[in-house]
């Protein structure tokens, strides 16, 4: 799997949830590491979704993490919290709110 596979794969999912679960409006940057790396913006506003291939500042999510881990973590291989704790998957803000996003995605 590459960047563009990863940033395919986020687009089509992403679009396909409801957020509206979650109470609030959210931005967050996903920072996929390695050889092929690149950045995943994704929002939710006012019940717009929004997906680029594209580093945002200010987001209330940051999460960082190797595309091998991104391939393990949607086939269901890779413990997403045991990955946080191992330091296999950075996350900085609102972790909470990541983590409510994440078990909804589930």
């Amino acid at each position: 799997m590459n960047f563009k596979d990863c940033y395919n794969y986020m687009e089509s999912f992403l679009y396909s949830q409801d957020f509206s679960s979650i109470g609030k409006d959210f931005s967050s940057q996903l920072y996929l590491t390695g050889e092929d790396s690149g950045y995943i913006y994704f929002s939710y506003k006012d019940g717009v979704k929004k997906v680029e291939p594209v580093k945002h500042d200010l987001v209330n999510i940051y999460i960082a993490m190797s595309v091998g881990n991104f391939e393990k973590m949607i086939n269901g291989e890779l413990d997403v919290l045991r990955a946080f704790t191992t330091k296999q998957i950075q996350a900085k803000g609102n972790v909470v709110l990541a983590l409510a996003i994440y078990n909804l995605l589930k």
